[in-house]
């Protein structure tokens, strides 16, 4: 697969979304389910696919949308098998598009405007041409030449849960907080950061709809006997099964650009900052904003 363009503009010129776009763009039916959404994802290591309906686009879905399906407390739906779950169901309709002569300050305003991490570029005889991600725009900043330090780019920290908290929880804070992400405190040691949570990740976990997983117990009749099955019970998977480990850290003094290759080298969105303790984060959303502002 081939992944993006030129990264870098012609001399002369602004950089545009047809220098530092993803080609190919994979597609996927409207009548497909999410069972094939995931293992298209899986199969060409993509985060995002669009949705059509014959020639027209109605759609995208996303790692984030599959992770969501998870949640709980949404429609009786999302505790179906990902194979009975109908894409149309958990797609974001009609997804923002723009040309291949878009500026990347522009673009990165559209994404922080919109809430969004990705763009279709389309040409103008409509025909999709290719997609910026996050990943791309987090690609380019680390080829423009930033002098900043992470300290001087950073968000607030993200939330945190322990490690025993369940997928439910977990999801839980994410939407209370408005987040897709939450780092992971050890459940011996709270002062101690383990791992971290996303929506991208929680959808290609492997466990069932109702963020359960059995666990058997057995016991013996007779010394040496016959095992005999004595009752399963289903515990909840909690935040510790499905952390991405090890956890991978910034301090503050690190360069953004030293911090931005981390996260494409890794396929990150985030990157915790720490100095002895949790201080903050380094994100796709604090590269978008200095793209914004940086000069043409």
């Amino acid at each position: 697969m081939t992944r993006g363009s030129s990264a870098v503009a012609r001399q002369g010129r602004a950089t545009t979304l047809g220098d530092i776009m993803s080609t190919p763009v994979y597609a996927i039916s409207i009548r497909d389910n999410l069972a094939r959404a995931r293992n298209l994802m899986l199969r060409n290591n993509v985060s995002r696919l669009v949705v059509m309906d014959g020639n027209d686009i109605k759609g995208i879905v996303t790692r984030k949308d599959l992770g969501m399906r998870l949640n709980q407390a949404g429609p009786q739906w999302r505790r179906r098998p990902l194979d009975q779950v109908p894409i149309h169901l958990i797609m974001t309709p009609d997804p923002v598009t723009v040309g291949p002569d878009e500026p990347v300050q522009s673009a990165a305003q559209t994404m922080l405007d919109r809430d969004i991490s990705g763009l279709l570029v389309y040409n103008d005889r409509d025909s999709v041409l290719g997609i910026v991600t996050k990943h791309d725009m987090v690609k380019y900043f680390t080829l423009v030449g930033c002098s900043l330090r992470v300290g001087d780019m950073m968000s607030a920290p993200p939330p945190t849960v322990s490690g025993l908290n369940t997928i439910n929880s977990v999801l839980d804070v994410m939407r209370e907080h408005g987040v897709d992400r939450v780092v992971v405190r050890d459940a011996d040691n709270e002062k101690v950061c383990s791992g971290i949570v996303t929506l991208d990740d929680l959808g290609f976990v492997e466990i069932n709809p109702r963020g359960l997983e059995d666990v058997k117990e057995s016991r013996r009749e007779v010394p040496a006997g016959k095992k005999r099955l004595r009752k399963i019970v289903e515990l909840p998977a909690v935040a510790e099964d499905v952390m991405a480990t090890p956890l991978i850290s910034v301090q503050q003094k690190t360069m953004a650009e030293e911090a931005a290759q981390i996260m494409v080298d890794h396929n990150f969105d985030m990157l915790p900052v720490i100095d002895e303790t949790l201080v903050g984060q380094f994100n796709f959303e604090n590269i978008l904003q200095w793209l914004t502002e940086a000069p043409e």
